[in-house]
C-alpha cells in the first residue's frame, strides 16, 4: 500500500499523520500528486526481532520491569512504552575522535522512539566523522502492549483523521514532559561524564528529529548552563517561535515544503534566532515529506545529512 505526502491534521490525536506518512507499512515512499484524494489507509504492525544495541550507559532511570518493547513498522524497527530512559554510545574508531559529541534524540510522536530511522544509523554516520555520539531512548506515552491493540488504536484514530468533513488544525504536537527531563538529564550527565567519555565538556550538541526536535526546542528554552547543548539542530520539527535561553546555541534546521505534519507556514524561529544574535542555517527542500531521516526517499532532501555534518564542522 502507497502513503500519501499529504493528509488532514485535526486536532485529534498528535502524530498519527505523521506516523503513518513516514512509515509507509514496509514499501519506499512514493509521493502523489499534490491534489490526489488519501486512499484508505490500513495500520499494520510486523514482528520485530530486537536488533542489536550497545550497553546503555547509567547516565538515570530507575524502575523494574522492560525497559521498553519493540515493534515493527513496515521498513523498521521502533521502540515503545519506554518505562526507563536509555542512552547508547557509538563511538569513532581507534584515533578518529575528534574531541566533539552529539546527542541524538529521535522522533516518534512521543508513541515510540525512531531508532532504526533516526537513532542508530544517525550516530554511526557521526562515530564515522570522529564525533563520538549518544542515541537517548526517552520515556514515551504509553500504547497497548500488543502490537494488535496497538495497529487498532492507531486505525480507530486515521479513520477518524480521514473522515469526510474532518477539520483541519495547525499542528499540535506539543512537547511531553518526561521526554524533556530524560534530555535535560541526559545532556548533564554527558556534560559531567565528559571526560571519561572521550569528548570536550563544551562541545556537546544536540539533533533531534520531529518529537526528538520539539524536545529541543524546549530543552533550550528552559536549559540550565550544564544542560544547553553547544550545538542544536532540528530536523523536520516545525519553524514555529522559541525564546531560547542565553547562551543561544548555533541552530541548524531541515525540513521539506511537502511535510504533511508540520508544514512550514512560517519562519518565526528563524527570527528568533537572528535577533538573538546567533547564526541559522536553514535548508527547506522541495519534497521529502515527514520523517525521512536515514531512508533516502529520491529527492534532495537525502543530502541533509551531509549538509548538516559539513555545517558542524564549521562550528
Amino acid at each position: 500500500m502507497k502513503m500519501p505526502h499529504t493528509c488532514s491534521r485535526p486536532a485529534l490525536k498528535q502524530l498519527l499523520c505523521g506516523l503513518i506518512t513516514s512509515v509507509a507499512l514496509g514499501h519506499a515512499p512514493t509521493a502523489l500528486a499534490a491534489d490526489a484524494p488519501p486512499p484508505v489507509h490500513v495500520f499494520r504492525t510486523v514482528p520485530a526481532a530486537p536488533m542489536e544495541l550497545p550497553a546503555p550507559l547509567p547516565f538515570g532511570g530507575t524502575g523494574s520491569g522492560p525497559a521498553f518493547q519493540w515493534t515493527g513498522l513496515g521498513q523498521e524497527r521502533i521502540l515503545r512504552n519506554v518505562q526507563r530512559p536509555q542512552l547508547y554510545p557509538v563511538r569513532p574508531a581507534a584515533g578518529k575522535a575528534n574531541g566533539r559529541a552529539v546527542l541524538v534524540v529521535p522522533g516518534g510522536g512521543y508513541r515510540f522512539v525512531a531508532i532504526e530511522n533516526e537513532g542508530m544509523p544517525i550516530a554511526r554516520r557521526l562515530a564515522d566523522a570522529g564525533y563520538t555520539a549518544f542515541v537517548l531512548v526517552y520515556r514515551v506515552k504509553p500504547t497497548p502492549v500488543t502490537d494488535a491493540d496497538f495497529a487498532a488504536e492507531v486505525n480507530a484514530e486515521i479513520a477518524q483523521r480521514f473522515a469526510p468533513g474532518a477539520p483541519k488544525a495547525a499542528d499540535d504536537l506539543a512537547p511531553y514532559g518526561p521526554a524533556i527531563e530524560d534530555a535535560k538529564a541526559a545532556m548533564a550527565w554527558l556534560k559531567a561524564h565528559a571526560t571519561e567519555q572521550g569528548f570536550n565538556a563544551r562541545r556537546l550538541g544536540y539533533i533531534g528529529f520531529s518529537a526528538g526536535a520539539r524536545t529541543g526546542r524546549a530543552l533550550v528554552t528552559q536549559a540550565t548552563a550544564d544542560e544547553m547543548p553547544d550545538t542544536l539542530a532540528l530536523i523536520y520539527g516545525g519553524f514555529y517561535a522559541t525564546a531560547p535561553r542565553q547562551p543561544v546555541p548555533p541552530l541548524f534546521l531541515a525540513q521539506a515544503a511537502d511535510d504533511p505534519l508540520f508544514p512550514p507556514d512560517g519562519f518565526d524561529i528563524v527570527q528568533n534566532w537572528r535577533r538573538a544574535g546567533q547564526r541559522v542555517e536553514l535548508h527547506l527542500y522541495e519534497r521529502g515529506g515527514h520523517g525521512f531521516g536515514s531512508m533516502p526517499r529520491g529527492t534532495t532532501a537525502d543530502g541533509w545529512l551531509d549538509a548538516y555534518l559539513l555545517w558542524l564542522a564549521k562550528q
